[in-house]
């Protein structure tokens, strides 16, 4: 199935969760048939070694639904008719380089709406919540318990606003070593103005971003990449 999209694995168990959501169907192994119905695939054939006790419950699955699997999109060429197969593009591809293992997921996730033109907004918020969470990771394993409460907010159980976190980055640069310092002030040149942007395109119903083409002059690769390497080198150093 993954050849047949042209995904990887893990964006075909996205695709799997939504037809599983989607359809009402907990067993994600008839999501999965059902998947492939939908692009044409003959499940029964025995070629894909699929247990007779689990097509006799697709067979039902399908009787369930009463639909008809709607038909893969195609282009028809002198050759014949040609199937547009969806893809995937890849705006990050830090995955195993983060500090948490959620953040794989929300990569996965930006990485997808990066994949339809149609979703810029959404790219754009769901990168502002990766680059708050990795200054929040930054300040937290540079500054410790001590400082504890220039990144979190005890009273209400909750991290900073990222306007804060970033504002406390900056306050706290000089404690960062000589040689990440020029990172930290690279980062806070590209942060600030896609806060900004961030901020007015999130909290406003009438200001939107208008192509994919407005996504990539935000650095968002690039702010990602120094925290990443921020983050390394300030838990390797131990400084708490």
């Amino acid at each position: 199935m993954c050849g047949k999209l042209g995904i990887k694995p893990r964006a075909l168990r996205y695709r799997v969760t939504q037809i599983s959501k989607s359809s009402g169907i907990f067993n994600r192994d008839i999501a999965l048939l059902l998947l492939a119905h939908q692009q044409g695939i003959d499940v029964s054939k025995p070629r894909f070694q699929v247990p007779n006790s689990i097509l006799a419950k697709f067979d039902d699955e399908l009787k369930t639904q009463k639909t008809q699997a709607p038909p893969a999109p195609s282009t028809t060429t002198k050759k014949g008719t040609k199937r547009l197969e969806p893809s995937t593009k890849r705006l990050l591809n830090f995955k195993g380089k983060y500090p948490d293992i959620f953040y794989d997921r929300l990569e996965e996730e930006i990485n997808i709406a990066y994949s339809n033109s149609a979703l810029p907004n959404a790219v754009l918020i769901l990168s502002r919540k990766l680059i708050e969470n990795l200054v929040y990771n930054l300040l937290q394993f540079k500054l410790g318990v001590k400082g504890l409460a220039l990144y979190y907010d005890t009273a209400h159980n909750r991290s900073l606003d990222f306007s804060v976190l970033i504002d406390n980055l900056q306050n706290t640069k000089t404690q960062f070593d000589p040689d990440q310092q020029p990172l930290v002030g690279k980062f806070l040149n590209w942060v600030y103005p896609f806060k900004r942007d961030a901020n007015s395109k999130a909290h406003s119903v009438i200001e939107y971003l208008d192509s994919m083409s407005q996504v990539k002059k935000l650095k968002i690769v690039e702010m990602t990449q120094i925290l990443l390497r921020l983050i390394e080198r300030v838990r390797a150093s131990g400084t708490r």
